[in-house]
C-alpha cells in the first residue's frame, strides 16, 4: 500500500509538471500570436492580411523567441558543462516549435488543407521558417540594415509592392524585438512571462492610394 501510495504521488507530480511545463509554452507562444494579429502590421504596414502573410510576421515573433533560447543554451551549456542540446533552454525551444507545428497544422486544416496535402504544406512552412530565421540571424548579426530590409522584403511582402514607410517601420520593429528579447531572463521565459515591444513606437503614415477613375 505504501509503495502503491508513493508511485501515486510520483505519477501525480510528473503529471502536474507536465501541465505546468505545457502552460509555459502555451503562454510564450499565445504571447507570439497576440502581438501578431496587431492591425498595425496589415493596415498601416501594408503587410498582405493573409495566412502567408499572418504566418511571416508570427515568424518574426517567434525567431525572436527562438534566438534567445539559442543564446541561453549556449550560456546554460558553459555554465553546466552539459551539451547544448540537454540544458533546460533546448528543452524549452524544442517545445515551442512542436507547439508551433501543431498549431500550425491545426489552423491549415481549419482552412480546409485536405489531409493529402497538409503534410507537403508543413513541410514547405518548416523549409520557409528555417531560412527566413537563418537569413535574419545572418543580417542581425552583422548589424546590416539594409540586407534585413531586403530579407523583410523577399519574404513577407513577397507578393506585393512594400511600401517604403512600411518597410522601414517593420524593420524597426525587428530590430526593437531582438533588442528587447535579449533583456529576457531564463527565469521570464521559464515561467513563460515575456512582453514583445509595442509597434506603435515605430508608426508610419503611408498615404493612401488614389483611386482610379
Amino acid at each position: 500500500m505504501v509503495i502503491s501510495r508513493f508511485f501515486g504521488a510520483r505519477a501525480r507530480a510528473r503529471s502536474e509538471e507536465r501541465a505546468q511545463a505545457r502552460a509555459v509554452v502555451e503562454r510564450l507562444y499565445g504571447e507570439a500570436v497576440r502581438s501578431t494579429r496587431q492591425s498595425i502590421f496589415y493596415q498601416d504596414w501594408g503587410v498582405p492580411d493573409t495566412l502567408e502573410g499572418r504566418y511571416d510576421v508570427l515568424v518574426l515573433h517567434v525567431h525572436a523567441l527562438f534566438r534567445r533560447l539559442g543564446a541561453l543554451q549556449r550560456e546554460q551549456a558553459a555554465q553546466t558543462g552539459h551539451a547544448e542540446a540537454d540544458t533546460d533552454a533546448a528543452g524549452l525551444s524544442q517545445a515551442l516549435f512542436d507547439h508551433m507545428v501543431w498549431d500550425l497544422d491545426t489552423n491549415l486544416r481549419e482552412a480546409g488543407v485536405s489531409d493529402m496535402r497538409i503534410g507537403a504544406r508543413m513541410k514547405k512552412l518548416a523549409k520557409g521558417f528555417y531560412g527566413r530565421v537563418a537569413i535574419y540571424d545572418t543580417a542581425l548579426d552583422a548589424g546590416d540594415e539594409q540586407a534585413l530590409r531586403d530579407a523583410l522584403d523577399r519574404n513577407v511582402y513577397h507578393k506585393v509592392a512594400a511600401p517604403p514607410e512600411g518597410l522601414t517601420a517593420l524593420a524597426g520593429y525587428v530590430q526593437a524585438l531582438v533588442a528587447a528579447s535579449e533583456t529576457w531572463t531564463w527565469d521570464a521565459l521559464a515561467h513563460g512571462s515575456i512582453h514583445y515591444p509595442d509597434p506603435q513606437g515605430q508608426r508610419v503614415n503611408i498615404p493612401a492610394k488614389e483611386t482610379v477613375r
